[in-house]
């Protein structure tokens, strides 16, 4: 170090005091980088928000597609919707922008008949792709709800029963719903995840295998995933093209 010191008094030149490199002097790539990991993070819905409210630069980064497609829902609920109602609210931009647990959101509240978002489909959305079916970053309630069934947890589907009954026959009519089997299919799924939930609350012992003959293993009944994926197929079919 000494020499180095010597070195610059030698010839003349002046030691300069190096510059701290801000925040905000970051490159757009890095501070992109930076929001993604804070957008999948726990809490990565409300951070986002957080962080956006800050100033407009970090507001248009965390509005790309590629971050919003990846915001963290976790923590957020739905069950008080009134801090979600706004067509440019988080929920509904990370719903447009493809974010599967937003629009899983978006399809629990549309089978709980929530007014808001059923306008902002029926009002807005449905007719914009009316006009463009290849318009992209609209929403429809089929792909919102098929959404809710692939995602939701078990303790959502089992509470849900009513309200997807409710939905298959507005959308198909009785007659149509019950001969497909969906009705039938949707009863047996939530059926079974509420009495998975029961059983875990009672905690009921399982009966051991030991001794039994193994060919009752053949009249074991479905499980949950089977159940879900009867309901999906059913619901492919009969909303193709719809």
């Amino acid at each position: 170090m000494q020499i180095i010191c010597s070195i610059l008094v030698v010839n003349r030149v002046p030691l300069r005091k190096q510059k701290m490199v801000g925040f905000y002097d970051l490159n757009t790539e890095i501070l992109s980088f930076i929001i993604t990991l804070l957008a999948t993070s726990a809490n990565g819905a409300t951070d986002l928000t957080r962080l956006s409210a800050t100033c407009h630069k970090f507001l248009n980064l965390s509005r790309s597609t590629e971050v919003l497609k990846v915001v963290n829902f976790h923590q957020i609920s739905v069950d008080d919707y009134g801090a979600h109602r706004h067509l440019k609210g988080l929920l509904c931009v990370c719903a447009r922008a493809g974010n599967q647990a937003a629009q899983s959101m978006l399809g629990k509240a549309l089978l709980l008949n929530d007014a808001f978002f059923w306008r902002m489909i029926l009002e807005h959305d449905l007719p914009l792709l009316a006009q463009n079916a290849l318009a992209s970053g609209l929403l429809r309630d089929q792909k919102l709800v098929r959404r809710f069934l692939c995602d939701a947890s078990d303790e959502d589907i089992s509470v849900m029963r009513t309200p997807l009954l409710c939905y298959m026959i507005t959308c198909l009519g009785y007659d149509l719903a019950s001969l497909s089997g969906i009705l039938l299919a949707i009863t047996n799924m939530c059926s079974y995840y509420l009495e998975k939930r029961v059983n875990l609350v009672h905690d009921v012992p399982m009966l051991p295998l030991r001794g039994v003959n193994m060919a009752l293993a053949w009249l074991t009944p479905p499980s949950g995933r089977a159940h879900r994926a009867r309901v999906l197929k059913l619901y492919d079919v009969l909303f193709s093209g719809r």
